[in-house]
């Protein structure tokens, strides 16, 4: 399992940022992040700007928060990974 963070398009809803976070980003990290949810894995949580301020640095990329809506998921990275980042 990968940690992701995604973000729509407000104005569209599709998705323009798909940004894997580093293999040092546990399930431990994200309910620190988000808070300790039964469903943390399988589940989509928006992030605030401070919880968005908080990964930003593993991201590599400056978020736009005026335009794009970021969420923090887990996927199931059997099948390999991509990531990218279109704006």
């Amino acid at each position: 399992m990968i940690w992701a963070v995604l973000g729509f398009d407000r104005n569209s809803d599709s998705v323009v940022v798909e940004r894997e976070l580093p293999a040092s980003f546990t399930e431990d990290d994200a309910a620190r992040l988000v808070g300790p949810h039964p469903d943390l894995v399988g589940s989509s949580f928006p992030l605030s700007e401070s919880q968005l301020a908080a990964v930003a640095p593993l991201l590599g990329v400056k978020p736009d928060t005026d335009r794009i809506a970021y969420f923090l998921e887990a996927q199931d990275d059997s099948w390999g990974t991509h990531w990218s980042l279109v704006t």
